[in-house]
């Protein structure tokens, strides 16, 4: 009886340990996309609402390299250019903290736009990400399709 209450509790402390998302949204992103993630004309580009029709075109594979090996080079969003250079977040944050950084935007600034059977990014998928050697210049490449590493293609 004793372990089966153990396990429980376990099991119950285990999404606490998980790394939250919005947080590290908060700590890690919102300087720049702010909260909300509505972008900083200008410097940097919306995130809400303009990702799931990104993922149709870049593939699956487009953010994790993203954050993973950050981006340059000029890009268009809603209308509005941009030509800062997002940093690269592989140092700073491992592979199970950039999932989850990515389901929150996906799911709270973009759900109504993904792609049907959207399914939520795994630590796997972003250490398959880190291990690419990409260039922040090559990661622009991404963006529109002309290389789709990781899309599941």
């Amino acid at each position: 009886m004793r372990t089966l209450l153990a396990s429980l509790l376990c099991a119950l402390a285990l999404p606490a340990l998980a790394a939250d998302g919005a947080a590290l949204f908060a700590a890690n992103c919102a300087v720049c996309h702010q909260p909300g993630g509505v972008g900083l004309p200008g410097m940097a580009p919306p995130l809400a609402g303009t990702l799931g029709e990104r993922l149709q075109v870049a593939g699956r594979g487009y953010l994790p390299r993203v954050v993973t090996h950050g981006m340059t080079g000029p890009i268009t969003v809603q209308g509005q250019r941009y030509t800062g250079s997002m940093p690269p977040f592989a140092a700073q944050l491992p592979d199970e903290a950039l999932a989850a950084v990515l389901n929150h935007i996906l799911d709270s600034f973009n759900a109504g736009t993904l792609p049907d059977g959207h399914q939520a990014y795994t630590a796997a998928e972003l250490a398959e990400a880190r291990a690419d050697k990409l260039a922040p210049h090559e990661v622009r490449k991404l963006r529109d399709g002309a290389m789709r590493k990781g899309s599941g293609s």
